[in-house]
């Protein structure tokens, strides 16, 4: 199968998204197809007899024709081709299914399927969003695929990968892909320096002091823009102080540590890490996700906290560094942690064909699906058979998956989105110059405020 989706890549563009897309309609739309007519003469009575139905049986009956339609932000992503090749293999295999893809941009995934469920026009599967997951839940829009899926696709990976692609015990999400939250670094770079480790957040900041020079080198490439590529690497930092933006008490209050003095102390190490530390690139609260790449590919950032998929970024933009990246989960100032960030696909309550449409999805988790898909792009195989690849044992990779491990699982919280802003806002206004008190005047309003809403 590996050879086959190989050869199938080399011809597939790899911005293209050759399946089509916006064109297919959604499944509640569409006619599923009638029942094919039988050919040849009417039959005479006799022809239905055992005997004439028995020699017959050797003749398989045309399968029923079934169009699968999937709103994809991989199609918008340089992975497009990659996705598309995994499509077209199965298409060849199963001759009845057609797959159309409807690319979305990731950002505006979310709000269509908002305005398509209250059209009554979902597709048949989406691209599911970690954060969006306890919404889609509370709409009622997703299908529980687990009987689908079957026990031996469930067991094949790691609990909390399970748990990571789940709300409040209902599976969202059939895995296909993870992508772990750590830190990368120059392997190289840290030989020269009198340090060997990258344990604690203290020796992030002395590892990222050695990293910089002052004028065109600097030790920690920062995502500072207040939105969900800054926002989500921002969460992983504070939970490394012990902070757990939202959850649960033992009463089933929703709470928040935002107003607490360690997310106080989390927030001012972070901002220092720019402002008094100088270990930042200039003009942090306009670096995303883009440009923070991009420093760390010219070699002028020597760390970055970001997904898997960095590396096939990093990589994709200077070859050279193939072989000089490292990973390790990130610094722990009290504990060790990560958002596994399982990715994949959400069938659901619209869609006619649930079992063709799972079939495919397991497909392409397969383990030389995920392999060959892990390699171009840096987002790592669910299935603990195919992160057993020596693939996986690089230093590049080794954090990534030391750090599955720590994983701390988002909250079922409705408005976690406002959550991930009001975290966001705090960081980037005092890049910007805010103190501390105001800074942590706002976050106490903004969250006071949404808690009181939730008791309501």
């Amino acid at each position: 199968m590996k050879k086959r989706l190989l050869s199938i890549l080399l011809s597939v563009s790899m911005t293209a998204a050759v399946l089509a897309g916006c064109g297919g309609q959604p499944s509640g739309s569409q006619d599923p197809g009638s029942a094919v007519e039988e050919s040849g003469s009417q039959k005479t009575p006799e022809a239905d007899t055992s005997t004439d139905a028995a020699q017959t049986d050797d003749v398989a009956a045309p399968e029923e024709e079934i169009t699968l339609t999937i709103m994809s932000s991989i199609q918008t992503e340089n992975e497009a081709g990659l996705e598309s090749a995994m499509a077209q293999q199965y298409m060849a295999d199963h001759p009845n299914i057609k797959i159309e893809y409807i690319a979305v941009a990731n950002n505006d995934l979310n709000a269509q399927i908002i305005t398509l469920n209250s059209s009554n026009d979902l597709p048949d599967a989406f691209y599911m969003n970690t954060a969006f997951m306890p919404q889609a839940k509370s709409m009622g829009i997703v299908l529980d695929p687990t009987e689908y899926l079957g026990e031996d696709f469930i067991n094949s990976m790691d609990p909390s990968i399970i748990e990571y692609a789940s709300t409040d015990g209902q599976l969202m999400v059939v895995p296909w892909f993870m992508v772990p939250v750590a830190l990368i670094y120059r392997a190289d770079w840290l030989e020269e320096t009198d340090f060997d480790t990258i344990e604690t957040m203290e020796d992030f900041r002395n590892v990222g002091k050695a990293f910089t020079n002052g004028s065109d080198k600097w030790g920690f490439a920062m995502v500072g823009t207040q939105n969900g590529s800054g926002e989500a690497r921002f969460s992983q930092f504070i939970k490394a102080f012990g902070v757990d933006e939202i959850y649960q008490d033992d009463t089933g209050a929703w709470v928040s540590d935002l107003t607490g003095d360690k997310y106080k102390t989390a927030l001012q190490t972070f901002v220092d890490l720019d402002i008094v530390d100088g270990i930042v690139p200039p003009g942090a609260t306009e670096t995303g996700y883009p440009e923070a790449v991009t420093y760390f590919a010219n070699q002028q950032a020597g760390m970055i906290i970001s997904g898997s998929n960095a590396l096939g970024a990093i990589v994709s933009q200077n070859p050279e560094l193939d072989g000089k990246l490292a990973s390790v989960p990130i610094p722990s100032q009290e504990r060790h942690v990560t958002n596994l960030q399982v990715s994949g696909y959400s069938i659901t309550t619209a869609c006619e064909h649930p079992a063709e449409m799972a079939d495919f999805l397991k497909f392409m988790a397969e383990k030389e699906n995920a392999i060959t898909f892990a390699a171009a792009t840096g987002r790592m195989p669910v299935s603990s058979d195919a992160l057993a690849d020596e693939m996986f044992s690089t230093p590049a990779y080794k954090g990534f998956v030391d750090c599955i491990q720590y994983a701390l699982p988002y909250p079922a919280y409705s408005g976690y989105s406002e959550v991930q802003d009001i975290m966001g806002e705090s960081y980037n206004s005092m890049l910007s110059g805010v103190s501390i008190d105001d800074a942590m005047k706002q976050v106490e309003s903004r969250i006071d405020t949404l808690l009181s809403e939730t008791a309501q």
